[in-house]
């Protein structure tokens, strides 16, 4: 699977200062509750150097993030400079399971175009996810 990450920058001014931030921020490696959008400004202020308990950061929260970049399938998540968690969150899902689904279904199937057969495709992944238990 790809890695998922997107890049998300931020402009601001403080005291008289300007900021600007910019990360890229590897998506598979943010921990969290599902359903549950990662802190994007705590990340950026992080990678700024930004204290959290700061004025600055207070200033700095206020202000939107800017999304752009993503790779893997945080791709279909970001939009005209948004990013849409709960959809990445839902594509991410899916093509792990799909991933699951693929390497057993290859080797009891053989060498086959999985993809393009999209009937066949959803009965294996409707059967693995009654498997686990989820939808």
């Amino acid at each position: 699977m790809n890695r998922n990450t997107v890049r998300a920058r931020l402009a601001f001014s403080f005291k008289g200062e300007s900021y600007e931030l910019d990360s890229v921020i590897d998506l598979d490696g943010c921990p969290g509750e599902p359903g549950v959008m990662p802190d994007f400004h705590q990340r950026l202020a992080r990678a700024a150097g930004i204290d959290p308990y700061s004025y600055l950061y207070e200033v700095l929260e206020t202000h939107d993030i800017a999304f752009s970049d993503a790779t893997g399938v945080a791709e279909r998540s970001c939009r005209d400079g948004r990013f849409d968690w709960a959809r990445f969150e839902q594509e991410r899902r899916e093509a792990s399971d799909w991933q699951h689904v693929r390497s057993i279904a290859q080797q009891v199937l053989g060498a086959r175009d999985l993809d393009a057969e999209p009937e066949l495709k959803a009965a294996l992944l409707a059967v693995y996810r009654a498997g686990k238990g989820t939808d």
